[in-house]
């Protein structure tokens, strides 16, 4: 199945919901290769030939309000348009010039993640206090580049870890990686900022659309939450 990049969705459905792992998946492939040097240690040291195993995302359970004490299972698909929603709000809010926040818990990435075919599989989140860990493992043969067949890198996976903490006041073009770990590999925590095959746009120029596209002006990770913001101007 490949997918190839696809422009931000227009209506709010989230970076997350319409494949921007898949895009910034796609961005630290074309960083690493810029940064590997050659293709063998594209092929032998930045890439796998197995999947890294992901967590499988379990269906959260709720307490049900008719009756106390009985638990209900949400699927992923509908704890994810709950989420949706709430972007959603929190894009009209900020459409309005209101000042809003919302608040994303692992479990809400993780269902945004499980409920799109396109990133199904291929990542997880986890948050421990104030560091959110993103774990990915996507096959090469979901991006549709020219050069994945030909280099014989169609049956390798991308297995990579990254961990970022953000203070209060993160905004986007301050948000920086506090561990990077591509195939066991430790790499430079600068990613962001290097560009694509050392010519091209640099993975925190992703980062800033999508925050613009959602009007976020800042955030933090506290308290194992992700907290954005919008500035009501």
């Amino acid at each position: 199945m490949n997918a190839g990049v696809e422009s931000p969705p227009k209506r709010g459905t989230g970076c997350f919901a319409k494949g921007c792992l898949i895009v910034i998946g796609f961005g630290i492939l074309f960083v690493v290769a810029g940064v590997g040097g050659s293709l063998w240690a594209l092929r032998h040291i930045y890439l796998s030939d197995k999947p890294a195993p992901i967590p499988e995302v379990s269906a959260p359970s709720e307490t049900g309000a008719a009756t106390p004490g009985e638990t209900t299972l949400t699927t992923p698909s509908e704890a994810s348009a709950t989420v949706r929603e709430r972007l959603d709000t929190m894009k009209k809010a900020a459409r309005a010039h209101e000042r809003t926040e919302v608040e994303l818990t692992a479990a809400d990435i993780n269902a945004l993640i499980a409920a799109n075919r396109k990133s199904r599989g291929t990542a997880f989140v986890r948050i421990d206090g104030n560091v959110a860990q993103v774990q990915f493992s996507i096959p090469l043969e979901r991006f549709d580049v020219p050069f994945r067949n030909a280099f014989g890198l169609g049956d390798r996976y991308l297995n990579a870890t990254v961990a970022i903490a953000a203070p209060p006041g993160t905004n986007a073009n301050s948000v920086q990686l506090s561990e990077v770990k591509i195939n066991g590999h430790s790499f430079p925590t600068d990613l962001l900022d290097r560009r694509l095959l050392g010519v091209g746009k640099s993975l925190r120029s992703y980062v800033i659309k999508y925050a613009n596209q959602y009007r976020v002006t800042d955030g933090e990770i506290r308290d194992g939450k992700v907290i954005l913001h919008t500035s009501g101007h």
